[in-house]
């Protein structure tokens, strides 16, 4: 009987923008080993596969008590597509649903992943992304996205939000997913799409070095006991302490 859900970790050795991440320590622990622990704090994601192409990850797999997947040495390149690796663990596991976690994703809490995965559940989506939402001005190829310029400047307040994929959190019922791959040779966008915002420090995603230095610096600040208190200046701070209202 297939177990629901299957949780997978990438963890492909040879990262390109920052080097062997996943095996990087933030704040003294590693990425995926962060990871690996959060998920450990959830009620029903904890059916953990790390799926990767270096036997490194076999001994975290070990010392963590989760299992270990050997991705093919093909699937594991620069130019290996999320798809195919997918397809294979899917076809290799039988997994009834699939949750794919992304290590360098360090401050998503559990109760957030819980959220996700009982969100993707309540819509009977087929796929499920998370998100950062952005609610501002967007043009792409100098063309307006969310707003338009034929008139006056609308309030970033009133606009339609973009959402950018950090693959946080994805989720895909898998026969849905195999139905369309062996269709289509495609299966990351399957079927009903659901999407999840995820605010605040859990969108960070860690792709290049200037956001492991980001990372490090919230992972500090999280972890200080001082609570962080606005400051403001001499001219109004009073007023701001007797509660003041300025919003119009």
């Amino acid at each position: 009987m297939r177990q629901e859900p299957v949780v997978v970790l990438p963890a492909r050795l040879g990262s390109t923008r920052v080097k062997v991440k996943n095996l990087r320590k933030l704040n003294g622990v590693t990425l995926i080993d962060n990871m690996i622990g959060i998920l450990q704090k959830t009620r029903t994601l904890k059916n953990i596969y790390i799926n990767s192409d270096s036997d490194l990850f076999a001994s975290v797999a070990k010392r963590n008590n989760v299992k270990f997947y050997h991705r093919k040495p093909e699937l594991a390149t620069s130019a290996s597509l999320i798809d195919d690796y997918i397809y294979d663990f899917i076809k290799s596991v039988q997994p009834r649903y699939l949750a794919v976690v992304n290590p360098t994703s360090p401050f998503v809490s559990a109760e957030t992943l819980e959220v996700a995965w009982q969100y993707f559940l309540d819509n009977n989506f087929d796929t499920l992304l998370s998100c950062e939402k952005i609610q501002t001005h967007c043009f792409y190829q100098n063309k307006p996205v969310n707003f338009s310029i034929q008139g006056k400047h609308p309030r970033s307040q009133d606009l339609e939000p973009v959402r950018a994929l950090n693959f946080a959190i994805t989720i895909w019922n898998c026969d849905s997913y195999l139905a369309n791959y062996e269709a289509n040779q495609y299966g990351v966008y399957t079927g009903k799409i659901g999407f999840f915002d995820i605010e605040g420090f859990g969108g960070i995603d860690i792709d290049y070095e200037e956001d492991f230095q980001l990372a490090e610096f919230v992972a500090r600040f999280l972890t200080n006991s001082e609570k962080f208190e606005a400051e403001y200046d001499e001219l109004i701070a009073e007023s701001v302490a007797e509660g003041v209202e300025f919003a119009n």
